[in-house]
């Protein structure tokens, strides 16, 4: 949360700085359709960087890397500031067999879910181009310049809907939830997990103007925060696997206890399982095409 803070601070501030800079009356004019496609990955307790314990960058697995996209509506309020509506979908994935860490390996868990995700973000353009006849400028807190660049952060909130799906021994993928591999629901167990989670999506951004209707750009996004340590159906401690067994048959008891024997005594009931002190996050990185809605007819000559 801490870090969450510090993000929508840094925001505000920002916008305070650069809003007196900003032309109310201006035409507003230039609203967008969005789309995206690139690479997703996910930050949660399985796979991950060699050494146990670590978070957010110093977790991330190359190997782990998969593809999403997304779908979007752009509304300028101004020339500083936008909102979007979007629509991101992407695959995440996990596997303890990528990391050296001897912990995790011996865990021998894995994981992977498609991830839906609406949410609604406010984007503050700190470095951005007008138009002004057929001269296109940037607008910072220096004057003008000459370009055709548009950079921006933004932050936001939405909700998800994740399915995490466990590799078994023979290659078959199975839903994860319904098995209760850490007991969920079970006597004795925890409570079920939702498959819905809240999240704050933040990032930044950047566009390139190609011509009158065309832009392009880049755009790097992470989920400071979501409501679920469950993304990847690892949470906190190991069930008995004999309970397991008897309420859920013996697929969900491999599933609980899939450790490769390295290292004694790891799954004992009881033990550690997850790291229930961080909830799962992930990140996108998103090459972005934008197609600018002209409507200045309606509203006089563009001034953006």
């Amino acid at each position: 949360m801490k870090k969450i803070l510090s993000f929508l601070i840094l925001v505000v501030l920002v916008s305070l700085t650069g809003y007196s800079q900003v032309r109310l009356n201006e035409s507003l004019n230039r609203d967008e359709y969005c789309v995206g496609l690139g690479l997703s990955s996910a930050l949660t307790d399985l796979g991950g960087s060699p050494s146990n314990g670590t978070h957010f960058l110093r977790d991330f697995n190359p190997g782990a890397i998969r593809f999403g996209g997304f779908l979007g509506y752009r509304k300028r309020l101004n020339h500083a500031f936008s909102v979007k509506g979007i629509l991101t979908i992407g695959e995440l994935y996990g596997n303890d067999d990528l990391s050296s860490d001897p912990i995790r390996f011996n865990r021998n868990q894995n994981f992977k879910t498609w991830i839906f995700e609406p949410s609604a973000q406010f984007e503050y353009h700190f470095y951005q181009y007008n138009q002004e006849g057929h001269r296109y400028k940037i607008r910072h807190a220096h004057g003008f310049h000459t370009g055709s660049w548009d950079c921006y952060i933004f932050a936001g909130v939405g909700g998800f809907y994740f399915n995490p799906e466990g590799k078994y021994i023979n290659g078959e993928w199975y839903s994860l939830r319904p098995l209760s591999t850490e007991g969920e629901g079970l006597p004795g167990g925890p409570p079920e997990y939702s498959p819905f989670a809240i999240c704050f999506p933040a990032g930044i951004g950047v566009k390139w103007k190609i011509d009158d209707n065309w832009s392009i750009g880049i755009e790097f996004s992470d989920r400071l925060w979501t409501s679920t340590d469950y993304i990847d159906d690892t949470h906190g401690t190991y069930f008995s696997p004999s309970e397991i067994q008897q309420y859920k048959g013996s697929t969900a008891a491999y599933f609980s206890h899939p450790v490769l024997g390295f290292i004694p005594d790891q799954d004992l009931i009881g033990a550690e399982r997850g790291d229930p002190t961080h909830n799962d996050t992930y990140m996108f990185m998103f090459l972005c095409a934008n197609y600018h809605i002209d409507n200045h007819h309606r509203r006089g000559r563009s001034k953006f």
